[in-house]
């Protein structure tokens, strides 16, 4: 096997930079190399009345939130592959995992391990969301990666996807009965300029066999503090999660809006409870970017700065962005859960370049019955 080593200098990294050929017949067989890693510091207080109800304390802390290496590439023309896993934490974990075919007419499947397509937030990958950590909403209901087939297509105005899952654990096993179809739908009124000017609307669902038991619970937007809401384990047959998405940008300007609903069905008559979230954010560009977007996968994508900091010769600044967001989530129909946990998180976020930024997020997290709790969070994050 012979292997040519492409390595582009003087410019900022793109997954695409390092390439090595490998020749063979029929088509041109790639290896795409690619990766990212997040470094969290996390400030906490507040929250006494909360600590003593939890049984912990809240301790200040540092991480590293995601160390992930992947490799991706075409196998011929209409079939493509990735693999990806995740090193935080010591262990490592399986990420994607995936064959990609591609079929005219038909669109793309994917086989293998893999996001389900289920909420806007959650499918957009996690080096292109506003803030350090996804809404309460996203890690209480949305399934994120199992093993399954689903396919995609999409036009300019469209993108349509859904799939058949088995729910598997970070290794990519599936152990029990449970599994899923999922399916998602996004209507784009107005897309101009690559999506600087943009109106997304979205649909999702998935109806879920719960292999008689299910569980919601969700931190307060901090992954170095403890569920603050937990439902404990429920009877439940069958979940169905309804997810509505819209998204705007203009210019600099952007906001987001998702609502969740979660219904419980159990075939021996207990008690069904239903659960709901919600997010709402806003951001804006001091320095006239805007965020990427995708309409393969209806999400978003990367920021890129006009200019570049730290680098010789250029007296840029990078791309700076400041962003709001408001959480809700209640799981109160549950009989461990006393109190919706509502989020308030404050962002500035630097872009150096294309592939490095760091982030500063200030979030008030509330109990009712409890306290509140304040959380300082920063991440140096790149990939490539």
């Amino acid at each position: 096997m012979i292997l040519t080593l492409l390595l582009m200098q003087g410019q900022a990294l793109a997954p695409t930079d390092f390439t090595a050929l490998l020749p063979g017949d029929p088509g041109e067989k790639t290896i795409n190399i690619g990766g990212r890693f997040m470094e969290d510091y996390s400030f906490f207080s507040g929250g006494e009345m909360t600590e003593a109800a939890l049984g912990t304390t809240f301790d200040d802390g540092a991480e590293v939130r995601r160390a992930r290496i992947r490799v991706f590439g075409d196998l011929s023309e209409n079939i493509a592959y990735k693999m990806e896993y995740d090193w935080a934490g010591g262990t490592a974990s399986l990420k994607d995992a995936y064959l990609k075919f591609t079929i005219d007419e038909i669109g793309d499947v994917f086989v293998g391990h893999q996001y389900e397509p289920l909420g806007l937030n959650t499918v957009t990958s996690s080096r292109y969301i506003t803030f350090i950590e996804r809404s309460t909403l996203s890690e209480a209901f949305m399934p994120e990666r199992n093993m399954g087939v689903s396919l995609w297509n999409h036009t300019d105005a469209w993108t349509v996807s859904g799939g058949l899952f088995r729910d598997a654990d970070n290794q990519g096993k599936t152990t029990d009965e449970g599994w899923g179809a999922t399916a998602r739908a996004v209507y784009r009124p107005v897309f101009r300029d690559q999506g600087r000017s943009l109106v997304h609307l979205g649909v999702g669902a998935s109806f879920r066999q719960a292999d008689g038991m299910a569980q919601f619970r969700a931190r307060p937007e901090a992954h170095l503090l403890p569920r603050f809401v937990d439902t404990g384990v429920l009877a439940a047959d069958q979940v169905t999660l309804v997810n509505l998405e819209a998204a705007w940008q203009e210019g600099p300007f952007h906001a987001m809006l998702e609502y969740t609903m979660a219904d419980l069905t159990d075939d021996a008559g207990g008690v069904e409870p239903s659960f709901s979230g919600f997010s709402i954010q806003g951001g804006w560009f001091l320095t006239g970017e805007n965020r990427g977007y995708s309409t393969g996968k209806g999400i978003w994508g990367r920021v890129k700065p006009r200019t570049l900091a730290l680098h010789d010769g250029d007296e840029g600044c990078g791309a700076w962005e400041v962003a709001l967001r408001y959480s809700n989530l209640d799981l109160t129909e549950a009989v461990a859960v006393a109190d919706e946990l509502d989020s308030i998180t404050a962002a500035l976020n630097w872009y150096l370049n294309n592939n490095t930024r760091i982030m500063l997020d200030v979030t008030q997290a509330d109990l009712d019955s409890l306290d509140s709790t304040t959380i300082v969070a920063l991440r140096f994050a790149f990939d490539f």
